[in-house]
């Protein structure tokens, strides 16, 4: 499939994208155009997908991160400009770490990691991100939010709680960043069909669930990064503090 040219000579950041919905959200940008910076925690895992993609003729370079520490952040956005010689112009924040269990077996480490990653981690980016969008006169941020975190399922108290944080830090980004010309936006994907959250349910359920969707399908790692494609390019230019549904209508069916 061809694609334009939206994101030509722009830097672009994506956390947690050495697979899955990650992968795809670079593999998007670079083939617009965009200079993509992938991060991810995991180098083992990054570094196979970051050759893969250069093997294609796009523009990525790797970079080990963990977004819950702050100073990781701090440096990696660093190196990001040097590398590129270019201020970031787009950051996706697509990292997450998740465990689900009944909430009378949660422990403190369970929470602490998951709102490091889903939550904090976003506020380190955006912080570190910011002066180098104010540098180049603006920018776009896309956070990877859930329709979990409206319509919760069971066993998942932790993660709803991160992802509605993921909308309401949106909201307020987008009010205290809007006089720098910088956007700020949310997705909420629903059932996406990668092997991770398939993993979440027996084979039955998932048969059902899939059959259960209003477009008869569950989502495709393509379908949330042409998503985060428009509301991080200029086709995007009026949208701010929105939140995107990217789920095959399964919200609207919802009772």
């Amino acid at each position: 499939m061809e694609f334009g040219r939206r994101f030509a000579g722009q830097v672009c950041v994506v956390t947690g994208a050495a697979r899955g919905i990650g992968e795809s959200i670079v593999r998007r940008l670079a083939q617009e155009g965009g200079k993509v910076a992938a991060l991810d925690v995991s180098e083992r895992r990054l570094t196979p997908t970051v050759e893969a993609l250069r093997a294609e003729g796009l523009d990525v370079r790797g970079f080990a991160c963990d977004v819950g520490s702050r100073e990781q952040v701090r440096a990696t956005m660093a190196a990001v400009q040097a590398q590129f010689d270019a201020a970031v112009a787009v950051l996706v924040n697509n990292a997450v770490w998740a465990r689900f269990g009944p909430l009378a077996t949660l422990d403190e480490e369970t929470v602490d990691r998951t709102l490091a990653v889903g939550l904090k981690g976003l506020m380190w980016t955006l912080q570190a991100a910011l002066p180098q969008m104010q540098q180049r006169g603006g920018g776009a941020i896309v956070n990877l939010s859930s329709t979990s975190a409206l319509h919760p399922t069971t066993e998942a108290i932790v993660y709803a709680a991160m992802k509605a944080g993921v909308l309401g830090l949106t909201r307020a980004a987008a009010v205290e960043l809007s006089p720098h010309r910088i956007r700020v936006n949310a997705i909420l994907p629903g059932m996406v069909g990668t092997p991770a959250s398939k993993a979440q349910y027996d084979p039955a359920t998932l048969a059902d669930r899939e059959a259960g969707m209003p477009l008869g399908r569950f989502g495709d790692p393509q379908d949330i990064a042409a998503a985060v494609a428009f509301l991080a390019s200029a086709d995007g230019a009026y949208v701010q503090g929105a939140q995107l549904f990217v789920d095959g209508g399964w919200t609207v069916g919802v009772v």
